[in-house]
């Protein structure tokens, strides 16, 4: 397609910047909710002024609407031609299938009679190895029981060996523990009458110095609250100065942004081929974000 000729908005229908100044003052115009951050504005009005906006769209909007639906009507014949395709080959898959599986059935059964062959062959070898390992295994148990019975009764005797001399070393120690009980409920009833006696002497030592630290505590309060007093007085002093600044600054930015939409009307009427005005809402509205800001502030 050729590329179509650079439309004036003065020509054409177009989006014109009247449509979007009146969207953006119905916007500024609208009622804020506090502490949300919401705006509520005006549903009739905005759905108009969307109207405008979508009835001065190109009509060249209309024809990509075509050729999309021309590119959908496309993409549903090649879908239709690919599953044709698909079952095709999907077909093709499952005479291939049924071919391999009778083949696998004829070489598992061909295999399976090897297998069973050979295992026959195997198991009577087996069945002949088993018979001559038992026969070991029997002599070798028979000899293993013997040499058990003989090491089972010389362990009883170490056994009882043992277990007298165990007797005798557990009565002596138990002698030895009572002994060393009766040395230290001795050294504890020693122990008991020093550590009360330290007792008292740390209660009057701390007694002492309660009292000293009662006395260091009421002088660190009172001077607390004279280092108080004075922080308070130069802190009023300060929030003074900067609430002064911040009202002159407040006064400076509301000229500036003032000062800057004139400047800004002035301009979209000097490049337009046609008066512009300055919208009545946007004095308002550059005072109402003033006074936004300096609540955030």
């Amino acid at each position: 397609m050729d590329p179509s000729p650079v439309s004036s908005p003065s020509h054409e229908p177009g989006i014109t910047l009247d449509q979007l100044d009146q969207l953006e003052e119905i916007i500024v115009q609208g009622l804020r909710l506090p502490l949300t951050g919401m705006l509520v504005v005006d549903e009739e009005e905005t759905v108009e002024a969307l109207s405008r906006i979508r009835e001065s769209f190109p009509p060249s909007l209309q024809q990509a609407q075509t050729l999309i639906e021309q590119r959908q009507d496309y993409l549903k014949q090649t879908r239709s031609q690919g599953i044709s395709l698909i079952q095709e080959a999907r077909d093709k898959r499952e005479q291939l299938l049924q071919h391999s599986v009778h083949e696998a059935e004829r070489r598992a059964q061909q295999v399976m009679a090897e297998a069973a062959a050979q295992r026959d062959t195997m198991l009577d070898k087996a069945r002949q190895a088993v018979v001559r390992k038992e026969q070991v295994l029997q002599k070798s148990l028979a000899q293993t029981e013997q040499q058990f019975a003989a090491h089972r009764s010389q362990l009883e005797q170490e056994y009882i060996t043992r277990k007298e001399q165990q007797n005798q070393q557990l009565e002596q120690q138990r002698l030895q523990a009572l002994q060393e009980l009766e040395r230290i409920r001795q050294e504890k009833i020693k122990l008991k009458e020093r550590a009360q006696h330290e007792v008292e002497e740390m209660q009057q030592e701390m007694q002492a110095l309660r009292q000293k630290t009662y006395a260091h505590c009421e002088e660190l309060a009172r001077q607390a609250r004279a280092t108080k007093q004075g922080a308070d007085h130069y802190a009023r002093q300060v929030l003074d100065e900067l609430n002064s600044k911040l009202r002159d600054l407040q006064q400076v930015v509301v000229v500036k942004r003032q000062e800057w939409h004139d400047s800004h009307a002035h301009d979209r009427t000097t490049t337009t081929p046609r008066q512009r005005t300055v919208p009545q809402g946007t004095v308002a509205a550059a005072q109402i974000r003033t006074r936004e800001d300096r609540k955030s502030a």
